[in-house]
């Protein structure tokens, strides 16, 4: 199997003890092996491999449920995540019956590209567009979710192929404008001509203490918040505000103590240029794949209808 260079992905092992993953160690180095698998609970027999993409190389999975599957799903992470932290959603979709379909965006996880930036959004979006084109047509339900900025990613590839067809388009808090940005936007204007990034807050943004563990022991997680990728950010922001409406059909669950994203302002934005239906759950924040258990369940249950 072929390996990232640890020019491309972080190099430090960490071992991860104290939690139901046991005492694991992983390091990225290695890549997609043993040891990725029993660090992240994600050992599924789901295969690996790469997509070459604009210079990019994509690390893919794909899970597949025991039996006929009934249909096939694109799962698409958020801002510093990777495929392995989507453990929960992956088993939910497998008991489905769905096929799952889902990679690592470019500069995160296991897949190349500078670390948690992007020169524009367009190029997250590019490669969503080339990997659905890897997913074979076949009968059954077709659905695309996304958690956070895989949401804006969604998005922007719906906007530029609104003959792309889903069954379901389910976004989980999807980044739009985010929390108090008028504030940070004069913050990310005063910063921008002199740093080139800032040191990484672990905020708790979900009630799960052990995944929090887990994303501080994560040496796939990046520990600044690039500049340029707030700028990438701002940019998008202000093209998708100022486009029109779509008859695009999407569902969007969000949760009421999210300090992530700006709740009230993107669904009244995203009501104006799609037609939607909005899921609240009032106690939870932003990581919604990965909440409490309570919270989860009531998720799982909601999307038991479609």
């Amino acid at each position: 199997m072929p390996k990232a260079s640890s020019a491309q992905v972080p190099s430090n092992a960490v071992s991860l003890g104290g939690s139901s993953r046991g005492n694991t160690a992983f390091d990225p180095r290695d890549g997609f092996g043993a040891d990725y698998r029993a660090f992240f609970d994600l050992d599924l027999g789901q295969t690996f491999e790469w997509l070459e993409h604009d210079g990019v190389r994509l690390a893919v999975q794909r899970f597949a449920p025991p039996g006929e599957a009934c249909g096939d799903v694109v799962l698409v992470h958020g801002y510093y995540d990777h495929v392995g932290l989507y453990g929960h959603a992956i088993r939910y979709l497998l008991g489905r019956g769905f096929r799952v379909h889902c990679y690592d965006q470019e500069g995160h996880g296991l897949s190349s590209g500078e670390r948690a930036t992007i020169a524009s959004f367009d190029r997250y979006a590019s490669a969503l567009a080339a990997f659905i084109e890897t997913i074979p047509s076949c009968a059954g339900a077709r659905w695309i979710v996304g958690q956070s900025m895989g949401g804006s990613v969604i998005l922007e590839h719906l906007d530029r192929n609104p003959e792309t067809d889903f069954d379901q388009v389910l976004l989980l808090a999807p980044l739009v404008r985010p929390w108090q940005w008028p504030l940070n936007r004069l913050v990310w204007l005063a910063a921008r001509p002199f740093l080139g990034s800032i040191p990484r807050a672990f905020a708790a943004n979900t009630d799960n203490p052990e995944f929090m563990a887990l994303l501080r022991a994560d040496p796939l997680q990046a520990k600044t918040l690039p500049v340029a990728w707030v700028t990438a950010m701002a940019r998008w922001l202000r093209q998708f505000e100022a486009r029109g409406a779509s008859e695009r059909k999407l569902t969007v669950i969000q949760g009421g103590e999210d300090r992530t994203v700006d709740a009230t302002y993107n669904l009244v934005l995203l009501e104006r240029r799609y037609r939607i239906e909005v899921f609240e759950l009032p106690t939870a924040r932003h990581h919604l794949v990965n909440e409490s258990e309570a919270i989860r369940a009531e998720i799982w249950r909601y999307l038991d209808g479609r």
